[in-house]
């Protein structure tokens, strides 16, 4: 029988989500021939049990049902784990304004406790999934620009990372990586996200609606190349603990990515609208310290490979849908 303590054993929160889903599938390679514990603690609120099927047997997986909110949880899922992956967090719009207490609560004091648990823990190794977005409009940022957040949710994820960094000297050992808004396929998708939603409008056969004319930028990253980026870390601890990165692949305009859903799918219609001034704002991060560290990290999937792979998912919707449109949140 084999000895489940002598396992090396990553927690992963947030761990059946959008990322998650799939992260939990590539962390197995880097096992190199020693056995792997992957263990996943979601409260499956907005996770999808669809991450926990089908599974690659190249690793052990345990999953705890909880909220990172719960101490008892936490304790409970921290026990014999030597990293781990803080995923976990209530999503918002880089310029949204809901939920502003709920979404402080979740982002910024889930995380704190999460970190002093770790510490009471002896857990050190802690890698933080955060966003472009604690910058503030603007750009392009390097890591070492002045963090101007706006919103609750740019400002909930600056303060979690104040929390981490302020660990630091306790003896936590922590990289937080900027990452740019996933796109892709994944076993649990996540369609909010201004590129993936798009290519939800395209496959339903209903017009992408952009504002202004398109010109505002956003950071993007292939979910597959996110994974990429934090197995990256993993391998790579001694260069890239106590460190924060920036990790996107391009500075996609909304335009951009109009054009490359047009090149799967030439006809769809695309409607202009001012309704919102807010998402006329572009935000820019420049990556290229991430890509120099350790042996190197290079972006594998371009947006049209992503929004082909999407709409190919699609391909049963007839060209015009006779589902009411939605306008998209183009953010």
């Amino acid at each position: 029988m084999t000895d489940r303590s002598s396992k090396k054993r990553i927690l992963v929160t947030g761990g059946c989500g959008y990322l998650g889903s799939l992260l939990i599938r590539e962390l197995a390679r880097l096992a190199s021939g020693e056995r792997l514990s992957i263990r996943v603690l979601d409260n499956m609120e907005f996770g999808s049990y669809r991450a926990l099927m089908d599974l690659p047997d190249s690793a052990d997986y345990e999953f705890f049902e909880g909220d990172i909110l719960d101490p008892a949880a936490v304790r409970l899922a921290l026990r014999g784990v030597e990293s781990v992956i803080h995923l976990a967090s209530l999503v918002g719009t880089p310029m949204g304004f809901e939920n502003p207490t709920w979404t402080e609560q979740i982002n910024h004091w889930g995380t704190a406790r999460l970190v002093e648990l770790c510490l009471v823990s002896g857990v050190h190794r802690f890698i933080y999934v955060s966003t472009y977005a604690v910058y503030g409009p603007g750009g392009p940022f390097d890591e070492d620009a002045a963090c101007r957040p706006v919103g609750p949710y740019a400002l909930s994820i600056r303060h979690a990372e104040e929390s981490i960094l302020a660990a630091s000297p306790r003896g936590l050992q922590p990289t937080i990586l900027r990452m740019g808004t996933l796109f892709g396929s994944a076993p649990a998708v996540r369609f909010q996200s201004v590129a993936n939603r798009l290519a939800f409008l395209a496959g339903t056969g209903r017009p992408l609606t952009v504002f202004g004319q398109g010109e505002q930028k956003r950071p993007v990253i292939h979910v597959r190349d996110a994974c990429a980026a934090l197995v990256h870390v993993l391998s790579n601890d001694n260069v890239t603990r106590n460190r924060i990165f920036n990790v996107a692949a391009a500075n996609a305009s909304v335009i951009d990515l109009v054009d490359a859903i047009r090149q799967s799918n030439p006809d769809v219609q695309v409607r202009f609208t001012e309704q919102d001034v807010l998402t006329h704002l572009s935000f820019e991060v420049d990556g290229t310290m991430f890509r120099n560290v350790g042996r190197g990290w290079e972006p594998a999937y371009s947006i049209s490979a992503g929004m082909r792979e999407l709409l190919d998912h699609f391909r049963g919707f007839p060209s015009t849908s006779l589902l009411s449109p939605i306008i998209a949140d183009i953010v």
